[in-house]
């Protein structure tokens, strides 16, 4: 009883590591299926869907939004030597298009609560916010489904952003919290 005890308790861990390490090998990590970071090297250029929601996104001129997310994707996209493809049209046919992968991301102060949450990705939330009424804004980057290293490329970079005085004085200036 002792002896198959300890086995039990050695062999185990080894074999979920070998099994992880089996699968992973097998398997491009992460996933892209669609290319879209490949693709958007390939092509020069981010295709960004917009959403005016000051001071997330405003939009004076359709070639050049700007607002707090509009500035982290084109940081983004600088550090990934890319070029930026702004798209303007109703949210739902925004979603729709990155749903079909025809967008690389989608911005407009979108909280983590969307509506679309089960057919679009998103990235970690990367600011939290509280309003007037007290409520809580959980911000996030929707994303392509399925597109896990565009994701996670995105995230890393977002990760660098997280400190709230990123993002404090512009929301201040807003009339945000």
């Amino acid at each position: 009883m002792m002896l198959h005890s300890l086995t039990d308790g050695f062999f185990r861990p080894l074999t979920t590591v070998l099994a992880l390490t089996m699968m992973l090998t097998g398997c491009q990590w992460p996933a892209d299926p669609e290319r879209s970071l490949t693709a958007a090297r390939e092509r020069g250029a981010l295709r960004v869907g917009v959403v005016a929601n000051p001071p997330w996104v405003e939009v004076p001129d359709p070639a050049a939004p700007v607002g707090l997310e509009s500035e982290l994707v084109r940081e983004f996209a600088e550090r990934q030597d890319l070029d930026i493809q702004w798209h303007h049209r109703g949210v739902e046919q925004l979603v729709e298009s990155l749903r079909r992968h025809e967008l690389d991301l989608l911005i407009g102060g979108f909280s983590a609560t969307h509506p679309w949450r089960a057919e679009v990705g998103q990235t970690f939330i990367y600011f939290n916010e509280r309003n007037q009424q007290g409520t809580l804004g959980e911000h996030v980057i929707l994303t392509a489904p399925g597109e896990n290293a565009l994701l996670l490329t995105l995230e890393r970079f977002l990760f660098t952003r997280q400190d709230p005085e990123h993002y404090l004085p512009t929301l201040r200036a807003a009339g945000q919290p």
